[in-house]
């Protein structure tokens, strides 16, 4: 069986909560200065091709972020989401972690930021040549190559490469971050009085001020629904005093105007936001300029 080529940036399983009778939710895009309303199939988008491969990893391996990688993480997620929404099994360390991993792996892992991923990756390797080297020089047998990297391709030559992969990985599954936000107070807010429902989009995790004591993280989690992380529960109990159709005016506004290619909602009700805010309040690139130094949490 051939390997997928179409690796989803958001995944289908999150979308899919955003989809109607049809099976299908509407897609918005800017072309030319005008919005596009499409209704496609979960899978059917937020996904660019060959976006997680590495072509300088044997064939066979080439997809491994995908096919293993985002496959568990995106499985396991699947589930603490059915947990979120009401329909799930009780809580796991698994699933659990499983949640933090997938929160921070959609904030990571859009097109726009890989390539910042693969340079740092590529950096941090070179960078640590000279050190390698020297530990090389005080061991290596006489007979042995001269240099570290010459001596890691006479054990595998696809070392360095799937040193760099294994960098990334740890981009994605940050153990400070991630254990953060398994101690933080979780909440799912439920807004489904609004007349107005949650829209997402390809930047939905709102990270604020982590490392102090209102610090919160936010990603709409269907059209009725927001998941809520807070350092103390006071911030909790703030957004949730919010009126369900003030909290979703001001999600929406957050998501859509961060939005870089695409804006998804369960139905085209709210156009005239999308027209007006869609990608107004993008990020700046490099997206994460400090990557390979992402700052700890205390």
């Amino acid at each position: 069986m051939s390997e997928p080529r179409d690796h989803h940036f958001i995944p289908a399983f999150y979308l899919s909560q955003w989809t109607g009778a049809n099976g299908k939710l509407v897609e918005y895009s800017l072309k030319n200065g005008r919005l596009i309303a499409k209704p496609v199939g979960p899978r059917a988008t937020g996904f660019e091709t060959d976006l997680y491969e590495f072509t300088d990893l044997p064939p066979e391996q080439r997809q491994y972020l995908e096919t293993v990688f985002f496959n568990y993480l995106d499985r396991t997620a699947a589930d603490a989401l059915d947990i979120h929404i009401g329909n799930g099994l009780p809580w796991t360390n698994e699933l659990i972690n499983a949640w933090s991993r997938f929160v921070f792996g959609v904030h990571f892992r859009h097109p726009h930021a890989m390539p910042e991923l693969r340079a740092a990756a590529s950096a941090i390797w070179d960078g640590s040549g000279v050190a390698f080297q020297s530990e090389w020089e005080k061991i290596k047998p006489p007979e042995a190559p001269a240099t570290f990297d010459e001596y890691l391709a006479t054990v595998d030559p696809f070392s360095a490469a799937k040193m760099r992969v294994n960098l990334i990985i740890k981009n994605f599954d940050n153990e400070e971050l991630i254990t953060h936000l398994n101690k933080m107070q979780w909440a799912v807010i439920d807004a489904s009085s609004s007349p107005r429902r949650f829209v997402t989009s390809d930047r939905p995790v709102c990270i604020h001020n982590l490392r102090r004591p209102d610090g919160v993280i936010f990603i709409p989690i269907s059209p009725t629904k927001l998941f809520l992380a807070a350092n103390e529960q006071d911030s909790i109990a703030l957004v949730g005093a919010q009126k369900p159709p003030d909290l979703v005016d001001r999600v929406n506004e957050f998501v859509t105007g961060r939005a870089r290619r695409f804006v998804w909602a369960n139905d085209q009700s709210q156009e005239a936001l999308l027209r007006a805010k869609m990608s107004t309040e993008m990020e700046p690139l490099p997206l994460f300029p400090n990557i390979g130094k992402y700052p700890t949490v205390d």
